[in-house]
């Protein structure tokens, strides 16, 4: 499954008890599992609810820089990969929400417990 990220910004990111990433246009990132951060040459295993604050200091380079590549693979990972090659990598948690994608007019894709997706698309206002 395709998302809408692909092109979109990241303006700023939190983190407590999970990884919030906003991105322009709306759309946001919450990640709230163990997940993988690659930049070219290092990785990174990153878990919001156990690692301090200081442990996402290397993510602080994907400020600004826009998203090349956005989608979910058939087990359920989201995969996000950014102009400077770097890649954020969510596999799904067998007890838990991994992660969410969300954006404008209510589009919603929520990585539910084993993995399974609950999708709701976007819903422009009529006039």
């Amino acid at each position: 499954m395709k998302l809408d990220l692909t092109g979109k910004r990241l303006l700023s990111m939190t983190v407590e008890y999970s990884a919030v990433l906003h991105f322009s246009d709306g759309y946001m990132v919450r990640i709230e599992s163990s997940f993988r951060f690659t930049l070219p040459g290092k990785q990174y295993n990153l878990s919001p609810d156990v690692d301090p604050q200081e442990s996402f200091q290397p993510m602080s380079t994907l400020l600004h820089q826009a998203v090349t590549k956005s989608a979910i693979n058939d087990s359920g990972a989201l995969i996000i990969a950014f102009d400077s090659g770097a890649t954020i990598h969510v596999e799904p948690d067998d007890e838990y929400e991994a992660w969410t994608v969300g954006g404008p007019d209510g589009f919603l894709v929520v990585s539910m417990p084993g993995g399974e997706l609950a999708t709701w698309e976007a819903k422009p206002d009529s006039p």
